[in-house]
């Protein structure tokens, strides 16, 4: 009964995967847009205490990880608006909107003429680059991985990198300000 059933739509049972994949394969090739992604890793700057350093506080013994060590939240630093600021200030080159482009000019009106006022297309521009970028942690190892989608592979490539340089400019002024700040405090002891 089955084969029978089967025998009698055979042309729908053929007709209707053969028609999804045509379909597929033309949106794909003619509609849909390609999509680029460039991974980095980092790791935290500043160790984690481990379980067995937990306990071991609990009981008073200090196993040389100190609990006044800064902790360095990526997520939300890669994601904040300094570093985003920074880093539309910086030039790409682009096969789609040319040679030693402002990222917040790739991100908002390309090649033609801005349609608002400086402060709206920074404002577009950041919520574009927070949509490209994201970042993952590793809870095991303390890992963190950045990955930046976007349109063309060396373009990608050079925005992920200017993330990792700002993101190290951003942890080299903390630390220098906090260095000059220890000073200044011995100073007047």
């Amino acid at each position: 009964d089955i084969l029978i059933i089967l025998a009698k739509h055979l042309k729908i049972i053929i007709l209707i995967p053969t028609l999804i994949c045509a379909g597929t394969i033309i949106f794909l090739v003619f509609f849909s847009q390609p999509e680029f992604s460039s991974h980095s890793k980092i790791t935290s700057s500043s160790p984690k205490k481990s379980q067995a350093s937990g306990i071991a506080a609990q009981f008073g013994i200090d196993l040389g990880s100190s609990g006044n060590e800064k902790q360095w939240i990526y997520p939300e630093i890669i994601k904040s608006r300094t570093i985003a600021k920074a880093i539309l200030k910086r030039k790409f080159d682009t096969n789609k909107y040319g040679n030693e482009k402002s990222l917040i000019q790739i991100l908002t009106h390309g090649n033609d003429p801005p349609n608002y006022g400086a402060d709206t297309l920074e404002f577009l521009a950041i919520e574009k680059l927070f949509k490209m970028v994201s970042v993952d942690e590793n809870f095991k190892t303390g890992i963190y991985t950045i990955t930046v989608n976007g349109f063309e592979p060396k373009f990608v490539a050079d925005l992920n990198l200017a993330i990792i340089e700002e993101l190290d400019a951003h942890q080299m002024k903390y630390n220098k300000a906090k260095t000059s700040e220890a000073r200044k405090f011995i100073e007047d002891r």
